[in-house]
C-alpha cells in the first residue's frame, strides 16, 4: 500500500489577489478604513504566522511602491 503523504497547502499571490477585498488588511490589522496603515504595522504583518495575512501585507508593500500618477 502506498504511504499517505501530508499535503502542504501553498498560498499563491494569485489567490491573495483574487481574494482581495477592499479594506481586508485594514480589518485584519484593526485599523479604521479611513486611516492609512502605518508602515511599521504592515512590516510586522509580513512576518505573521497567518499566511493569508502575510501575503496581503506583502502585496500592500508592493502596491505602495507602484508609480502613482
Amino acid at each position: 500500500m502506498a504511504e499517505a503523504k501530508a499535503e502542504t497547502v501553498h498560498l499563491s499571490t494569485h489567490r491573495v489577489v483574487m481574494d482581495l477585498h477592499r479594506g481586508g488588511l485594514h480589518r485584519a490589522l484593526g485599523v479604521p478604513e479611513n486611516q492609512e496603515i502605518p508602515k511599521e504595522r504592515i512590516e510586522k504583518a509580513t512576518h505573521s504566522k497567518n499566511e493569508h495575512l502575510s501575503k496581503m501585507a506583502h502585496l500592500a508593500q508592493t502596491m505602495a511602491s507602484w508609480n502613482k500618477k
